[in-house]
């Protein structure tokens, strides 16, 4: 299995578990199960190559959401909601 397919299955697996937060409502964990999914789909559009004239914006784009699920994550288990 290439890299980018992993990163694409790893995010919509995120994705759909945030759909499933969402669902039952737990609008903290939604939160923190979206960003994380598509931080990995993004990473995995970096990793695909199939937009080269997009990568700073996709590296730019990743790190933003990677950071936003670091922080959502420390308030999460700071908190204790």
């Amino acid at each position: 299995m290439k890299r980018a397919s992993k990163q694409y299955l790893v995010g919509s697996l995120l994705l759909a578990f945030s759909v499933y937060q969402l669902w039952v409502p737990d609008f903290w964990e939604f939160s923190l199960y979206a960003t994380t999914g598509l931080a990995f789909l993004v990473m995995g559009m970096i990793a695909s190559k199939r937009f080269p004239k997009q990568n700073k914006l996709l590296t730019a784009l990743s790190w933003i959401l990677i950071l936003a699920s670091v922080f959502l994550l420390l308030f999460l288990v700071r908190t204790d909601v």
